[in-house]
């Protein structure tokens, strides 16, 4: 007679007996990746005395810190002056800012991309996931990144190809030849006319979504050796391998 509601009692119990245990259990550890640059990261190189930096504080002195060479600079927000630091970099340059002699251009891009790719470091924050391959530089990775990765000589170009909706990624406008990997972190992508060497230099979660980014330093070179730029780009991908450009610098 009273064997059925004290089996009741007893299931409901363990359930809720069940319930507390699962409401009380600890959480699982929040996963932390750390922000971190490699070999390619050349500005302490550009300096013009060394400085040892083993923390993302250290950076703040490589960008106050003086360059090997001044570059007199046209087209600043202070008219024609001499850069030396990150900081006079920072604080002057402009998007119409060239060197006064066309022979520094090469150097000062080199400048540029490290003093900005400093800035990105110091500003990243730790992810908390990550989706990038084990090698980021793959030679499929032509066929994954948005068209503007693609070595586009001039502006016309650039905004011809932008418009045309049948380009969507960087193959299509530079169909890949050859494919060289040089390292984990560096490879050659040759397409016909010229190549591009791309390197990682280091990883962190530039915007703020809990995603580790890719820092990546673009060459561009066309044969003959009659034309040459550098940029910097960061990359991410998603959980369906979509891969996007965060920043162009």
């Amino acid at each position: 007679m009273y064997f059925k509601p004290l089996l009741i009692a007893s299931a409901i119990f363990f359930l809720v007996t069940v319930q507390g245990c699962v409401t009380n259990a600890a959480p699982a550890p929040k996963v932390s990746i750390p922000v971190n640059w490699n070999s390619g990261f050349t500005l302490p190189e550009l300096l013009a005395s060394t400085i040892e930096f083993t923390t993302i504080e250290d950076l703040k002195q490589l960008i106050a810190a003086p360059w090997y060479a001044d570059i007199t600079m046209i087209h600043t927000k202070a008219g024609d002056c001499v850069f030396n630091t990150c900081q006079n970099y920072f604080d002057r340059a402009i998007q119409t800012t060239r060197t006064a002699k066309e022979n520094e251009m090469g150097p000062y891009l080199e400048f540029k991309v490290m003093c900005e790719a400093a800035n990105l470091f110091l500003s990243a924050k730790n992810a908390t996931s990550s989706y990038l391959p084990e090698r980021v530089l793959s030679n499929d990775l032509p066929n994954l990144l948005p068209k503007s990765v693609a070595l586009q000589t001039s502006l016309e170009e650039s905004k011809r190809n932008a418009n045309n909706v049948a380009l969507r990624h960087w193959a299509d406008i530079t169909p890949l030849t050859k494919y060289e990997p040089l390292s984990a972190t560096k490879s050659i992508y040759y397409h016909e006319g010229g190549y591009q060497e791309l390197e990682i230099i280091g990883r962190g979660d530039t915007n703020n979504d809990g995603i580790e980014d890719v820092i990546v330093v673009v060459h561009d070179y066309l044969d003959g050796g009659n034309y040459m730029n550098i940029r910097l780009l960061v990359l991410s991908v998603d959980t369906k391998d979509n891969w996007q450009i965060i920043k162009t610098l």
